[in-house]
């Protein structure tokens, strides 16, 4: 017995401490393959139209109208409501379809199509890794320790619902941070090419500002350069407003969009004596005031704040602001580049991380008729082979509603494993010796288990999909 015993302790230590392999890849591979050939959610349509209306504008010479071409041409009523940056970005991939359509006329809204947009989304969450990997070899981590660090991104929940399920643009943003904080660590001045592309970024979506005022404050210490840089941070913004915001068809079409995120920015408080303070805000101010007063000197430590200014920010974000569950995506390379950095706290923090995913992703699925719904398998592959959902249950918000399930403590969950995960990993309480840092770079061992429980999930909110569609 004793040595049954043993020998399942061996084998347990064993592949406990082997890396990342080929099996891991696999399971993955097999589920995110699924995913992408059979879940949907339309909100990526009406992007896909507009991106289409956008070529049709830009060929026909009308990008003036562009706005009221997409309330013209609407998708369920609904007109272009992000800055024209975002349909040119999706409408030049998108641009084989449209010249398909202008050549033989093909239908635009077919299954290959919508795969075709879809893919959009799979390369850059590709590219988005891809980047994770090149920061990551910039500080001389190991290869073994990069292959991880891209597993435990592309592998988390909160990677995979927003972009192999649902489909949603907020990986190009993520792409783009971590392309402008790779540009951002490379010199010791700030750059015009760090400057322009979060400044693209923050055109397709506004939350890359929040990351590039800090590390701004961060690294220019001088007022008037620092407001310069902000400025010209701006410029992709200014100039996307340029030609529509004086226009009725761009209000139309995006103002109802505006006031929704003004409101969310701005609506969670605390009494204060003449009127509520708002939390969002408050704590992104002092994020920056916090960046402005760190004397930071050397490469590797703008590595640590850096990295850590976008985990707080981010934070911030999602603790106190209404945010929409495609936008988690934003949040999870900081807090992989914030477990990859800090050597000591390994174990607590992939602990962490499973359970900040875990939580939000629950509460997600438990709060918005989007990620679990009886409609997911409808659009693509299952969809065209004739296997319609039972009409049932709705979705998975309607089911957990049903069971009185107390969501709020979730989401609780969500924030206490956050902000420990955030103090844990502060540059300050971080390892500051050579021989620390270098052990981080070049140790990859990690608790496998940790592993084919993220995998396990994955499984579990496909199996939920499926349970919704077709069983109850």
């Amino acid at each position: 017995m004793k040595k049954c015993k043993a020998a399942v302790e061996i084998w347990i230590n064993k592949v406990n401490d082997a890396p990342i392999g080929w099996l891991d890849w696999a399971l993955f591979g097999v589920m995110a393959v699924f995913m992408y050939f059979t879940l949907f959610y339309e909100d990526l349509l009406i992007i896909y139209k507009h991106s289409l209306t956008f070529l049709d504008s830009a060929f026909t010479f009308d990008l003036g109208n562009f706005y009221a071409n997409t309330l013209a041409n609407s998708y369920n009523g609904v007109g272009a409501v992000y800055y024209w940056t975002v349909y040119f970005v999706i409408g030049i991939w998108n641009l084989p379809i449209w010249i398909l359509n202008q050549l033989f006329g093909i239908n635009m809204f077919t299954a290959k199509c919508m795969l075709w947009s879809k893919l959009e989304i799979v390369f850059f969450l590709f590219l988005a890794a891809w980047m994770l990997g090149k920061l990551l070899k910039d500080f001389s981590f190991g290869r073994k320790n990069i292959r991880l660090a891209q597993f435990l991104f592309m592998t988390g929940l909160m990677t995979v619902i927003p972009t192999l399920a649902t489909a949603q643009v907020d990986i190009i943003t993520v792409f783009l941070m971590l392309w402008g904080i790779r540009e951002y660590l490379k010199t010791e001045k700030i750059t015009w090419k760090f400057l322009l592309i979060f400044s693209f970024a923050a055109s397709l979506k506004i939350f890359a500002l929040f990351v590039f005022l800090p590390l701004v404050f961060l690294k220019e210490k001088r007022i008037l350069a620092a407001l310069g840089n902000v400025l010209a941070g701006l410029i992709f913004i200014i100039f996307s407003l340029a030609p529509y915001a004086w226009r009725s068809d761009y209000h139309e079409a995006s103002d109802f969009l505006t006031d929704a995120m003004s409101y969310r920015l701005f609506s969670t408080y605390v009494p204060g004596g003449n009127m509520g303070i708002p939390i969002f805000s408050v704590l992104l101010i002092g994020i920056c005031i916090w960046a402005y007063v760190m004397n930071v000197k050397e490469k590797e430590d703008y590595f640590y704040y850096a990295n850590w200014i976008a985990l707080a920010v981010f934070a911030d974000f999602f603790i106190t602001v209404h945010a929409h569950p495609y936008w988690i995506v934003l949040l999870t390379p900081y807090v992989v580049l914030a477990y990859m950095q800090n050597v000591d706290k390994r174990k607590v923090n992939l602990i962490l991380e499973f359970c900040i995913g875990v939580s939000i992703s629950f509460y997600y699925i438990a709060s918005y008729s989007v990620n679990v719904t009886d409609t997911s398998f409808s659009y693509l592959v299952l969809g065209r082979l004739g296997l319609a959902a039972n009409g049932g249950i709705e979705s998975a918000e309607e089911l957990i509603g049903m069971a009185n399930i107390n969501k709020p403590v979730f989401y609780g969950v969500f924030a206490a494993c956050l902000v420990a995960f955030l103090i844990l990993n502060c540059p300050l309480f971080l390892p500051k010796t050579e021989e620390k840092r270098q052990l981080a770079k070049e140790d990859g061992r990690f608790d496998h288990g940790m592993v084919y429980l993220r995998l396990f999930m994955i499984l579990v909110f496909i199996l939920a999909n499926i349970w919704i569609s077709y069983v109850v």
